[in-house]
């Protein structure tokens, strides 16, 4: 086999294994997975060999995005604290917060013993600067965390 064969081969082999795991699941059709579908294209026959422990880790894989939802991603954490009066506090803070920024996602939460109020779904740390430096103004204590965020809404 020649070198440029070689290299086509691989070349094609890489982006049909992109291809399969780019595809996305929707609801009707999550319950089957990607190596049973493609088993059943209708089209021809399709054989794979492999261990069958790659089908457990994609589906493992599959699962557990599935559970923990969201993606990583960053937050800005305006209000944290315990005590007595943190319920009330947290729950003033958010209602400020939704008066000043409305068009920013808030999400209020207790991690045991703290109540926190984060806003905001960024992707990377730069996203998170632009709302940051506004957001700073009004709540001094506000910084950037790392934490889990919901996914992006897609443009159609």
């Amino acid at each position: 086999m020649t070198k440029s064969k070689f290299l086509l081969t691989i070349i094609i082999s890489v982006i049909f294994n992109l291809s399969l795991f780019a595809q996305i699941e929707t609801e009707s059709n999550s319950s089957q997975n990607v190596f049973v579908k493609l088993q059943e294209t209708g089209n021809g026959e399709v054989v794979i060999f492999q261990d069958i422990r790659i089908n457990d880790l994609v589906y493992n894989h599959v699962e557990r995005n599935k559970r923990e939802g969201g993606i990583s991603g960053y937050r800005i954490r305006i209000y944290a604290d315990l005590g007595s009066g943190a319920r009330e506090q947290s729950q003033s803070t958010k209602a400020r917060f939704y008066e000043l920024f409305p068009e920013i996602p808030i999400y209020r939460e207790y991690v045991s013993p703290y109540f926190r109020v984060l806003v905001g779904d960024y992707r990377n740390r730069v996203d998170a600067l632009k709302d940051f430096n506004q957001i700073k103004k009004y709540f001094r204590s506000a910084f950037i965390v790392p934490d889990k965020i919901n996914y992006p809404e897609l443009d159609e």
